[in-house]
């Protein structure tokens, strides 16, 4: 930069090199190519990066648990991706009334264990008699594979649910309460996980693509719904 301010001719500083023309030329060809070297920076990062959205994604969405002693009410909304809402699942020849039946009776080291959990007049029974029973030897390392499993069932069997589900667009989803362990659920310290929460956005990306690969399957949500992420209301009737 000294050698710019300085008029060809003349020594910089007063008692450094003299200036010449070739001296600014070359300068100016050294900041020619960092510029040029930034642009071609920009010009390869917005093509690694061209699938990076262009507006911020939409707010967290927070999952609370919610008890109804009265039953669901009719439009129970959010309320549908917990894991306590009642909706049949039918996974690997077994009928469960909902996630928590087939987790804890999935769980269950004793095949007598299992049916009495299956059967559990609610979800909070069947938590409860799932906690008590011993746990076969490899559950910690596949209850997720069977979360996973059961969530993609609920959602593919009650195709309403899933429109609540992908209404949500691209939110992240925090799964809190306080019935479910630290690991499940979104806590503000190092033990909270939101596993269930992660879940829940990766069947939700599965439920998109299902649609995008096989849109003439009838059994798949309606592709304007799952493109525009838009909002969804679902009634419960009741018999």
């Amino acid at each position: 930069m000294r050698i710019l301010l300085t008029n060809i001719g003349e020594a910089v500083d007063g008692d450094g090199p003299v200036v010449t023309a070739e001296m600014h030329q070359d300068v100016l060809d050294y900041f020619d190519r960092g510029d040029q070297g930034v642009q071609s920076e920009q010009e390869r990062r917005a093509i690694q990066h061209a699938d990076d959205p262009s507006e911020p994604g939409r707010p967290a969405l927070i999952s609370h648990e919610t008890v109804y002693p009265q039953g669901w009410p009719e439009q129970p909304g959010l309320f549908v991706l917990r894991n306590d809402f009642p909706a049949q699942i039918m996974l690997a020849g077994e009928s469960y009334a909902s996630v928590l039946h087939g987790y804890w009776a999935l769980s269950a080291a004793d095949a007598s264990d299992r049916s009495r959990i299956r059967d559990a007049a609610s979800a909070r029974e069947a938590h409860d008699l799932g906690g008590r029973a011993t746990h076969r030897s490899d559950w910690p390392n596949v209850r997720l594979a069977v979360m996973a499993e059961l969530l993609r069932a609920k959602f593919t069997q009650h195709p309403e649910l899933a429109q609540v589900l992908v209404s949500t667009g691209d939110a992240r989803i925090s799964y809190t309460g306080f019935s479910d362990s630290p690991f499940w659920r979104d806590v503000p310290d190092s033990r909270g996980r939101n596993w269930m929460g992660r879940l829940l956005e990766l069947t939700r990306s599965e439920l998109v693509v299902q649609q995008l690969l096989r849109p003439e399957d009838p059994n798949v949500l309606n592709q304007e719904v799952l493109l525009s992420g838009g909002s969804a209301r679902l009634c419960v009737h009741r018999e």
